[in-house]
């Protein structure tokens, strides 16, 4: 079975919003698609509820899959997204931390304690912010 999944990266002025999962590892909000939403509602949901941010959802970035223990997959899409209002803290048990960095530290920190694949979804991210 394939849990599907939604999130954002979010981007203000020359920042990208980033968590810190229980894990360690630095990543992006995310969290399951509820019945009768669409992926973009459910990433702009999970961004509020995970990190206390407002954000507009703009184009999808695309996906990331995974398998879960227990044999089960899930699939994450993720939309950029701009910052809208909000004061950011860690708002759900499983993160952390949840803050800010500059789009080099951030690059850096999915480089080096990041999760396969959210490269590519970080620089694309930053290629739509810079338009």
């Amino acid at each position: 079975m394939t849990e599907q999944s939604a999130g954002g990266i979010v981007v203000r002025g020359e920042e990208v919003l980033m968590i810190r999962d229980r894990y360690g590892r630095w990543t992006f909000p995310k969290g399951h698609i509820e019945a009768g939403e669409t992926p973009r509602e459910a990433a702009v949901r999970e961004v509020l509820e995970e990190t206390g941010v407002r954000a507009v959802p703009g184009e999808r970035l695309g996906q990331v899959g995974y398998a879960l223990s227990g044999g089960n997959d899930k699939q994450v899409t993720y939309f950029f997204m701009t910052y809208e209002e909000g004061e950011v803290h860690a708002l759900q048990a499983e993160i952390s931390e949840a803050r800010w960095l500059g789009f080099a530290e951030a690059q850096e920190q999915v480089q080096r304690h990041g999760y396969p694949g959210y490269r590519v979804l970080l620089r694309k991210a930053l290629e739509i912010h810079s338009r």
